[in-house]
């Protein structure tokens, strides 16, 4: 089980900036420049406020050029920095320790902060960020728009009870890193990325995404629109597990679950990152501003 953060959005724009800051001062000296909290903001309360939320072992650079089309739309755009994530050491193994927990708190604690820089606030995240949006999504009304993008409700296109079990199981187990791609290694890109992920890390991601998938099937998703996106040749989720969340979704609601399947990419899970070779974003950031509709 996971204890559910407690919401608590800003009053107002001045309120916000103060959450915004306290974010930031986490960067310390050990986070790339690059990879840093960032906000974007046109120096006052605009209709729409956006949060992106990257994917594990990643970092705000993740959407270093989409987020610029985001705010050319004239929404105030934050995209928080998870917490041991972005460090110039792209080896270290701060990951290990980093819970299911945190991670929703981190993302609580972004749209409290968006609820101040936005009349209406939209939430858009890549991997655990899609994770981290569909619990979004199902949980909080204040969020008009969730995009969960490539959400990791099951790994390895695995069904969703062989990946459940093999989340208890790696929990159990001691920590272990591996490489995202073992002929790479280091040299993968993208270069502000780890290289390789933490077993337990990767874990706790799971334990988001079975909240997420008992919740659907009980209650209706609280925000007031999804939009789910997943890459047809996605090699590293079950896009089937996925859409029958999105199925969930529509069971107990008529109104406002959307589901887009992106079938001219190549076989890649990062499908954001400019600095992935393998993502199409003349493809993808179109699909992803539509399914905003600022």
């Amino acid at each position: 089980m996971i204890a559910a953060p407690v919401a608590d959005p800003a009053a107002s724009y001045d309120d916000a900036l103060a959450r915004v800051g306290a974010i930031v001062a986490r960067d310390d000296d050990r986070v790339l420049p690059a990879a840093r909290t960032a906000l974007m903001t046109h120096g006052d309360r605009r209709p729409w406020s956006v949060v992106l939320l990257h994917g594990l072992t990643n970092n705000p650079a993740q959407f270093a050029a989409f987020a610029p089309m985001v705010y050319e739309r004239g929404a105030n755009v934050l995209v928080p920095r998870l917490r041991d994530h972005g460090y110039a050491d792209r080896m270290t193994s701060a990951l290990a320790t980093i819970t299911a927990e945190q991670m929703l708190a981190a993302a609580y604690e972004a749209v409290d902060a968006a609820c101040g820089l936005g009349e209406r606030v939209a939430v858009l995240g890549i991997s655990l960020g899609g994770l981290q949006s569909a619990y979004l999504a199902q949980f909080r009304a204040d969020v008009a728009v969730s995009v969960p993008i490539a959400p990791d409700f099951a790994v390895l296109q695995l069904p969703y009870g062989v990946s459940k079990s093999l989340g208890g199981l790696m929990r159990a187990l001691p920590n272990m890193f591996l490489w995202w791609d073992p002929r790479a290694r280091e040299e993968q890109r993208p270069r502000t990325a780890y290289p390789r992920f933490s077993t337990r890390a990767l874990m706790q991601t799971l334990r988001i995404a079975d909240a997420v998938y008992a919740a659907a099937k009980r209650e209706p998703a609280r925000a007031q629109r999804i939009v789910t996106i997943v890459n047809r040749a996605d090699p590293a989720v079950n896009n089937e597990v996925t859409l029958d969340v999105v199925t969930e979704w529509r069971g107990l609601r008529r109104d406002g679950i959307e589901a887009v399947e992106l079938r001219s990419l190549p076989e890649n899970h990062d499908i954001i990152d400019p600095d992935n070779p393998h993502a199409r974003t003349e493809i993808v950031y179109p699909a992803l501003l539509d399914a905003l509709a600022l």
